[in-house]
């Protein structure tokens, strides 16, 4: 059963993610997303306005995948953080490692300028 809802958009993959993403779901969800950098689309951006709870399990997927779809040649992109989410990417610095966007509309808007 797949943790994530998919959909396209442009040329981009639009993964909208589970409610929690821990050590549970991080082995199902970073799975997914590797199937989904394959497909090769212009950029795959992460919808995470559902999204609650981030764990360190969770962030090692995010390096794991971010990694993957740069060398593929694939944008990767968050957008719609939750207030906890966004606090746990500012503290550990991830701000500075991936692509982050306040909507869907910026995230897209953006890769479309590539």
């Amino acid at each position: 059963m797949a943790l994530c809802t998919l959909r396209e958009k442009s040329d981009c993959l639009i993964v909208a993610l589970p409610v929690s993403v821990d050590h549970v779901e991080a082995v199902t969800l970073e799975k997914e997303l590797r199937e989904y950098v394959a497909r090769q689309p212009k950029a795959l951006l992460c919808d995470m306005s559902g999204t609650k709870y981030v764990s360190s399990s969770g962030l090692r997927v995010f390096l794991a995948i971010g990694k993957m779809a740069k060398t593929s040649g694939v944008h990767l992109g968050i957008f719609s953080l939750t207030e906890f989410v966004d606090h746990i990417f500012s503290m550990t610095g991830f701000t500075q490692v991936i692509a982050i966007y306040d909507t869907e509309e910026a995230a897209v808007r953006a890769v479309s300028k590539w």
